[in-house]
């Protein structure tokens, strides 16, 4: 069984809000200079962020300013898998979220990579969570549930946006993938949040449009947490990290700008405060 997060105390199980390193890279929005990573990390601290997701070596830096650290990180073999748990590990990460393999592998070759999973988790005693994520082994649903039905006692990092655009979720109508989610949703113990339209895969939380796309991830968001909850432990914690891309990577929506530069559409920031201020509710609603 995958070892939960936790914060040693006796509290309730718990939404703890992370803040992610790449969803911070080129801000704030604007012709001013950037925030560098110690700034970014500043920012969150004063917003009431419990935490921090960032590379692995950078956890020192994370808890220097009174945040908890979770490590990211990609592998393609049984050995990356080992060798990058064993490097977060060390730096004290609560958990490892891995984009695991391209997706082409043979079901054999995904065994492999997720009995990995697996071992590294039970030898270093940390969450070891793989990544709903395009181009990875877990890259479409019905492939993660026949992964699941293999390994039940398996984990995720949940960015379910992944699914809802990847496969064109709103084309056969959300209302009837929920069901083929829920195996997925059950098992999730770690959420990347980001809001999808089925075309985009980051939406502009200010446009109007995105709400009935926001209503769809709140479910689902709802869902694991609830999940999530039969089984957690006094002091556990359930992450959930507003993970929006910046111009560079094209999540974000931008046009050119001078010199070179994108001019972003969305204002990121705002909307990371307002996805944590969902996580706040997700508790609360039926």
């Amino acid at each position: 069984m995958t070892p939960s997060i936790n914060d040693g105390s006796s509290h309730a199980p718990r939404i703890a809000v992370y803040g992610t390193a790449w969803g911070l890279l080129e801000l704030p929005r604007g012709p001013g200079p950037q925030w560098t990573f110690e700034q970014c990390l500043d920012q969150l601290a004063a917003a009431g962020f419990d935490g921090c997701q960032a590379g692995i070596g950078h956890g020192e830096t994370v808890r220097a300013r009174g945040l908890r650290f979770a490590a990211s990180g990609r592998a393609n073999t049984a050995a990356e898998v080992l060798h990058e748990t064993a490097r977060a590990a060390d730096d004290g990460a609560d958990a490892l979220t891995l984009h695991l393999g391209w997706g082409m592998e043979s079901e054999k070759e995904a065994d492999a990579l997720i009995e990995a999973v697996l071992t590294a988790t039970d030898r270093h005693s940390i969450p070891v969570l793989p990544e709903t994520h395009r181009a990875t082994v877990l890259q479409d649903v019905w492939r993660t549930c026949g992964i699941i039905a293999r390994f039940p006692d398996l984990r995720f990092n949940g960015d379910f946006s992944h699914y809802y655009c990847g496969q064109e979720m709103v084309y056969r109508g959300f209302a009837a993938t929920r069901d083929d989610l829920r195996p997925i949703l059950a098992r999730t113990a770690f959420i990347h949040a980001r809001v999808s339209d089925g075309q985009r895969m980051q939406c502009d939380l200010a446009d109007p449009a995105s709400a009935p796309h926001l209503e769809n991830f709140k479910w689902l968001w709802r869902e694991s947490f609830t999940a999530w909850k039969t089984t957690a432990r006094p002091g556990d914690l359930l992450p959930f990290c507003p993970e929006l891309g910046p111009p560079s990577s094209s999540y974000s929506i931008s046009t050119p700008g001078p010199g070179g530069t994108r001019i972003e559409h969305a204002d990121r920031w705002s909307d990371t405060l307002m996805l944590k201020a969902v996580a706040a509710t997700l508790a609360d609603q039926p």
